[in-house]
């Protein structure tokens, strides 16, 4: 008998903790989704002098945060002609843009609720981007992603740019193509197999693990560009997670050849004075290390490319076989070129090590690293006295439909 009243006892307990299980709902009409937010520094003071005259023992931080937040208007998102069910939006706007200012992006996100009226939803959040400036501000990056990545609310998934100029411009960006801009930038991003001048995704889960890590880093630069964006280059940041620069399109090409991160583009070389195009079908790297001069270590960045004739502007029979080991070497050197551009970039004139050499040796060579890590990037700066060899090697695979392009009278 004791037995069956400790059972049903039980029982009604674990019934009691289901009941409970929806305390916390929000109805989904209820929810204000964001999708977009972007960071800037505040471009007057006077907000903050002021706000300092009116309450001026209140706790400060050291930088001031201007936010841009992109909030879904449902009913924007009705295609014309179409009853949406209730209030009709007259504006056909799907998004609303919400500025505000403040020493903390938290606090910040908690006064979107005296000025909107349903409540701020991040689990929808698309993408972020970051201003230059905050990106080049003392710990101004990670502050800016601080809150993000603490709030369980917040999606790790979501992509991570870095604006040149303000950021609050390219979120406000009005593309033709989709109603939302945020949803525009995300699409945008997922071009990469397409060109190999844009950076893989930097996700927030891979911000914050670049952060814990003693490496360098890069992550895309993004740019307005009248109502478009431009997602090329990349933005470059040092083992104390400070902006130093950026990368431009080749340079960028170059270092996804250097790290393997190459998914698809085009590469041209010239023949005869003219231009022959590849289109890019897969590339890889290795690496070879000569350790034994500590202060002195040599690199080996060996990188293979396969790919197909897609273009040709020069009169070449592509079933020879000098013709075809012509154009792989006139291929291979092009890579080389931006290779080589990249690591003077990123080797003597910045130096970051986001070839990622450092983790080569960390992950190959791990006694070795355990002894250097901390002379590296920085201390004796081993990196920078390290020597880097950069080989490339092409291998054609498809010609297309057509073995000879036609020459024309007089070319």
């Amino acid at each position: 008998m004791a037995k069956r009243v400790l059972a049903g006892g039980l029982l009604v307990i674990a019934l009691m903790l289901l009941v409970t299980g929806c305390w916390d709902q929000v109805q989904i009409e209820e929810r204000g989704f964001v999708v977009g937010v972007a960071v800037d520094f505040p471009r007057n003071k006077q907000a903050k002098e002021q706000s300092n005259q009116e309450a001026p023992n209140k706790p400060v931080g050291q930088n001031r945060f201007l936010i841009t937040t992109q909030l879904v208007i449902p009913g924007g998102l009705v295609a014309s002609g179409q009853s949406n069910g209730g209030g009709q939006n007259t504006s056909n706007e799907a998004y609303l843009n919400l500025v505000s200012e403040g020493d903390s992006i938290f606090e910040v996100a908690r006064e979107l609720a005296t000025r909107s009226s349903r409540t701020p939803f991040y689990q929808h959040l698309k993408v972020m981007i970051i201003s230059e400036e905050v990106a080049k501000s003392k710990y101004g990056f990670a502050n800016a992603i601080d809150v993000t990545l603490r709030d369980p609310d917040s999606r790790r998934s979501s992509k991570v740019y870095i604006a040149k100029g303000d950021a609050k411009s390219v979120i406000e960006v009005r593309p033709k193509t989709e109603k939302l801009p945020s949803l525009y930038i995300d699409s945008v991003g997922e071009n990469i197999d397409k060109n190999s001048r844009m950076l893989p995704d930097i996700r927030l889960g891979d911000v914050h693990q670049q952060l814990l890590n003693n490496f360098s880093f890069a992550i895309p630069r993004i740019t307005a560009e009248k109502q478009e964006v431009k997602i090329a280059g990349a933005a470059v940041f040092d083992t104390d997670n400070h902006m130093v620069g950026f990368l431009g399109e080749e340079e960028t090409e170059g270092l996804n050849f250097l790290t393997g991160k190459v998914r698809g583009g085009v590469v041209k070389a010239k023949i005869n004075n003219d231009l022959v195009v590849m289109n890019i079908q897969g590339a890889k790297k290795s690496i070879k290390a000569d350790l034994r001069d500590k202060q002195h270590m040599k690199f080996n960045i060996s990188i293979q490319c396969e790919g197909a004739v897609m273009e040709s502007f020069v009169p070449m029979d592509l079933l020879n076989e000098k013709s075809i080991k012509k154009l792989q070497s006139a291929f291979a050197h092009e890579i080389e070129r931006m290779s080589k551009d990249t690591i003077a970039k990123v080797h003597k004139e910045m130096p970051v090590d986001v070839i990622r050499l450092g983790r080569y040796l960390k992950q190959n060579h791990h006694e070795l690293w355990k002894q250097i890590q901390y002379d590296w990037e920085k201390g004796q700066q081993l990196y920078q006295k390290s020597d880097i060899n950069v080989e490339a090697k092409v291998f054609i695979r498809n010609i297309g439909g057509i073995n000879k392009t036609e020459n024309p009278i007089g070319r």
